[in-house]
């Protein structure tokens, strides 16, 4: 088993933080390569979105590569409403073979939401089958058919997690799929997220996966308006809403409580790192790290001896 420095961060018990950005709808590797020098130093991998919200855009894998040419970490989203599981299983062994190391699972964004309505929707797997079937690829080292798969890929494997609404049992329910860690959605409401927090722990859910608590970095108050009205399952307080409203300095304002929220979160026991999140603002990353006091960030840790690999 060979370990991502993202997932040897994790076993070691490092606080991690990642970010997100986006695929061009482009084909210009500029535009990747600019918004991940600008987060070179200041997270531990940088997750690629995979069609988000039904839109085409540069494959995440595509630009995942484009990252780890550069030196950083890729975590690759793989969403399961635009392929089936032959193409799914090949994108998998391409990205192994190509040193992609990171994947989180989703179900994705149907397309009728994005610019391609006319695009028929596939979703042969859900989330949790498509968790099982890249379980059973690295595992078992057979593909989901049951044929023999040589060499079987090596990937740490992930999926996303709703505190604001979902019940505990799902995420139960998604780490016995055979997630290893979870990024969660976005994160407003500190105190319902530490219930949430509270159930994981007395299930023993986080010694099984890591949780990594979604931050959105929010640029103007219409930001946090579009998010409480538009986006489903999202929770912002009414404090959050007004505290962005009166700010004389909307950006600064975002950046301070952006940072605010990650110290809080990571102050929740089981948390294991923070998932940065903006709307066309990746540069507003590097500040909210800066300002949680993240930095530097720590160094990899050594890769663990042959003998604890079995």
């Amino acid at each position: 088993m060979v370990y991502s420095n993202f997932q040897r961060r994790l076993r070691a018990g490092q606080l991690v933080v990642t970010g997100e950005i986006a695929p061009p709808k482009g084909a210009d590797r500029t535009h990747v390569e600019k918004l991940v020098k600008g987060l070179l130093g200041y997270v531990d991998a940088i997750n690629f979105t995979d069609n988000q919200r039904g839109i085409a855009r540069m494959s995440a894998l595509g630009a995942g590569l484009i990252a780890q040419q550069l030196g950083a970490e890729a975590i690759v989203q793989v969403t399961c409403q635009n392929r089936n599981r032959l193409a799914l299983q090949g994108d998998i062994l391409s990205g192994s073979a190509l040193g992609i190391r990171n994947y989180l699972c989703m179900t994705g964004d149907h397309p009728n939401n994005g610019d391609h309505p006319q695009c028929k929707n596939v979703l042969d797997l859900n989330s949790f089958k498509l968790l099982q079937m890249m379980r059973t690829m690295r595992d078992q080292q057979t593909f989901e058919s049951g044929k023999e798969l040589h060499p079987a890929p090596t990937f740490f494997v992930g999926g996303v997690a709703n505190p604001n609404i979902e019940k505990i049992s799902r995420l139960e329910k998604k780490i016995s799929a055979g997630a290893e860690f979870i990024q969660t959605q976005i994160i407003y409401d500190v105190p319902r997220f530490a219930e949430w927090m509270r159930e994981a722990r007395t299930l023993g859910l986080h010694q099984h996966a890591a949780i990594i608590a979604g931050v959105m970095i929010p640029r103007t108050a219409r930001t946090v308006h579009f998010l409480r009205e538009n986006l489903p399952g999202m929770c912002v307080p009414d404090a959050i809403i007004e505290r962005m409203e009166r700010a004389a300095d909307a950006e600064a304002e975002g950046i301070h409580l952006a940072a605010e929220l990650v110290q809080q979160l990571l102050e929740v026991e089981g948390v294991a790192g923070v998932h940065l999140m903006s709307v066309g603002w990746t540069r507003a990353m590097a500040r909210v790290v800066e300002h949680a006091g993240l930095l530097p960030r720590p160094a990899i840790p050594d890769p663990e001896p042959a003998a604890a690999l079995v």
